[in-house]
């Protein structure tokens, strides 16, 4: 009797044990996948910078916390709206990722109609309530390849002329753009003064066509140098360097091996690592609305040569190197905007 007691005991503990880890495996939430949209720019993939990259960001974010994300490319701004209705809508996307300043006034459109849809915005340091807007210091990012123009074209490096002239070309006229228009002509001027920096705007990032068409035309009134802050109508700029053998500049993600005869260097932005970052927040429960910005003693921006077969002479280099300690430091900083270009020049010179 005790012992046909004890059995049944035995089993009651069992049956008890079997019951609560059955009930406390239903009671567990199941993980949830984090899922993406993201709205490309109007470059579209292929264009070897800020939509790849982007592009890039989310894979690495699959393979790290295996998300889920779609994407769409949009061909005109006249897209970005139903895009971004179109993943608000859909009540499934933890976060949307948008990139560029042109998809501002959707994003304040669409954020109405949704308050609680979590939006990255990617390369803007516009405010929107509700809104992650992530930027870098774009004067940081192309103040260095500034400098490598400003010397260069006073150089003996073997594509140089003697005319000191050097070019900047936009995709859009944005004003955070600009402020990398304003980074580059402040590196160049920072080393000589009296160099001649050309301007243009392409009016659109995919359209490489006009962007070949706009750097023939710098090429041909004396730049040797062209820094280009285009997207996809940037990628024009180097077959133009390449027809009339000058030298061109990339920009964003690494873009020196695309012709690495005639780029000499990339104003770096690790975009990829912006997007990756967007979703790691998410995950980690550090996502908040507002302006996130850093730059170079973040490690954001900077210059490389890296995979380019042109050897930089060891005297710019070393200019280069003294400039991004200065300004890791916070000795030197670069001009802002346009609008006080003049009035940095004036206070800031090379060895001075």
């Amino acid at each position: 009797m005790r012992r046909f007691t004890l059995i049944m005991l035995v089993l009651l503990i069992g049956l008890s044990g079997i019951w609560a880890a059955g009930n406390s495996e239903a009671a567990a939430p199941a993980t949830k996948k984090i899922s993406v949209g993201l709205v490309l720019s109007t470059g579209g993939l292929g264009d070897k910078n800020f939509n790849d990259m982007s592009y890039e960001g989310l894979q690495r974010a699959v393979d790290a916390f295996g998300i889920t994300f779609d994407y769409v490319e949009p061909k005109s701004p006249s897209d970005f709206l139903p895009q971004h209705r179109m993943f608000a809508e859909a009540g499934t996307y933890d976060l949307i990722v948008a990139l560029g300043n042109d998809q501002l006034e959707s994003i304040k459109e669409v954020k109405k109609d949704y308050p609680n849809q979590k939006i990255s915005f990617i390369d803007t340091s516009s405010v929107i309530p509700g809104v992650r807007s992530v930027a870098t210091k774009w004067p940081e990012q192309t103040f260095l390849c500034g400098i490598v123009a400003g010397l260069g074209t006073l150089s003996t490096m073997e594509k140089a002329n003697k005319e000191n002239v050097v070019g900047v070309i936009l995709g859009m006229d944005f004003p955070n753009l600009r402020e990398g228009v304003a980074g580059f002509i402040s590196g160049v001027k920072y080393v000589n003064p009296t160099a001649e920096v050309l301007q243009a705007t392409v009016g659109a990032f995919n359209d490489p066509g006009k962007g070949k068409e706009i750097a023939l035309s710098m090429y041909n009134r004396g730049a040797d140098f062209i820094q280009h802050i285009a997207g996809a109508s940037g990628l024009g700029v180097f077959n133009a360097a390449k027809q009339v053998n000058r030298y061109a500049f990339g920009v964003g993600g690494n873009q020196n091996h695309l012709e690495p005869d005639y780029i000499v260097a990339t104003s770096i932005r690790n975009v990829d690592d912006m997007v990756f970052n967007e979703v790691k927040a998410l995950i980690e429960g550090t996502w908040v609305e507002g302006l996130q910005i850093s730059g170079m003693k973040e490690g954001a921006v900077g210059y490389s040569t890296e995979n380019s077969n042109i050897v930089l002479p060891e005297s710019i280099r070393k200019v280069v190197e003294e400039a991004r300690v200065k300004i890791v430091s916070g000795q030197l900083v670069p001009a802002a905007n346009l609008e006080s270009l003049d009035a940095w020049v004036a206070a800031n010179k090379y060895g001075k």
